[in-house]
């Protein structure tokens, strides 16, 4: 049975949320200055927990921000799914730089990363294609020249003004282009068309996110004789897609009915789709017997 209230890791201290702490000069709070993580389990058996922790480990190095052991981060976060005893988990590991008592930019010596945990129920495995979510174009773009547009890091406000936006144009979520006008992403997910007997999506070097669904999605298409190229993508080859969905390690491939009001294919989940959506989730089921 889970706990009553949930509890979090914070800094060396299992603590519930109600007194968890952290220090306002914290950099990832006054700089956004740090990384995270979202990883998916079911009891205490995480679904790609070492490429988690590879990306991490990878975008530390991009901020030089110095980590704890992987083994050290992989042990605070499977305690903190055993504390919680949700069947079903979601675990975020969040790591700052920590609290700096300088100001600005530089970085005073001696600091010591920040980092937390926090769990939440997860509704997966998913048996089907959840419904189709409706995309609108945004005016944001990524910056896929730097190096960050490859790091998950804390700053997100992008992706929240921009799906903030969509929002409030009467769709769920935005499609994001880059510097050059290529499909980059949405705005925590990344993106794939089927077309032509093909599967497409954007690669890292256009301001795709290396994430684990993406990886899992490329790795059983492999698998099932599906083609899957990574190329750069024009948002009208979106629009006229036979079939577009987004990948998210928590919530799987999910089809998109529609951009900029007008359905994509059939504006329901395709052939393609609905296969890929059924290999992901089994192979999540295998991957965490």
């Amino acid at each position: 049975m889970a706990d009553a209230v949930p509890t979090l890791y914070v800094n060396g201290r299992f603590v519930s949320e109600a007194e968890a702490r952290l220090s306002p000069l914290d950099r990832g709070f006054t700089l956004a200055d740090g990384l995270f993580e979202t990883m998916v389990a079911l009891d205490d058996r995480m679904f790609r927990m070492e490429g988690h922790l590879a990306r991490m480990r990878r975008g530390a190095e991009t901020l030089h921000l110095p980590l704890p052991p992987s083994e050290e981060l992989a042990g605070v976060v499977l305690e903190a799914i055993r504390r919680n005893g949700y069947p079903r988990s979601v675990a975020r590991l969040t790591v700052s730089r920590g609290v700096d008592h300088g100001r600005g930019l530089d970085v005073s010596p001696g600091i010591e990363p920040s980092v937390v945990v926090r769990v939440t129920p997860w509704q997966g495995p998913l048996d089907s294609a959840p419904p189709g979510r409706s995309l609108a174009s945004s005016t944001m773009l990524r910056n896929d020249r730097s190096p960050l547009s490859r790091v998950k890091s804390l700053s997100y406000v992008e992706g929240v003004a921009a799906r903030l936006s969509a929002q409030r144009a009467g769709a769920d979520d935005a499609l994001l282009r880059n510097t050059r006008g290529f499909v980059a992403g949405g705005t925590s997910s990344n993106v794939f068309i089927a077309a032509g007997g093909r599967l497409l999506t954007p690669p890292e070097e256009d301001g795709a996110l290396p994430g684990m669904a993406r990886l899992t999605v490329l790795e059983e298409a492999s698998r099932l004789g599906i083609p899957a190229v990574e190329r750069s993508l024009e948002p009208e080859q979106v629009a006229g897609a036979e079939e577009a969905f987004l990948t998210n390690v928590v919530l799987g491939p999910v089809p998109v009915a529609s951009l900029d009001g007008r359905p994509i294919g059939a504006g329901a989940p395709g052939p393609v789709t609905q296969r890929l959506v059924q290999a992901y989730w089994d192979r999540v089921r295998s991957d965490l017997r």
